[in-house]
């Protein structure tokens, strides 16, 4: 089955792996060029 994932931050990332784990091919949309949400920030 396929899934649509909208975010590549934290919870979108586990999100993308758990679906892979369950043998769902999922699709990420992230509106931003890069993935990690929150994670990514700059000093």
């Amino acid at each position: 089955q396929r899934v649509a994932i909208i975010g590549a931050g934290a919870s979108g990332l586990c999100a993308l792996k758990c679906c892979l784990d369950e043998g769902l091919v999922p699709t990420c949309f992230e509106r931003s060029g890069d993935i990690g949400g929150l994670w990514r920030f700059e000093v």
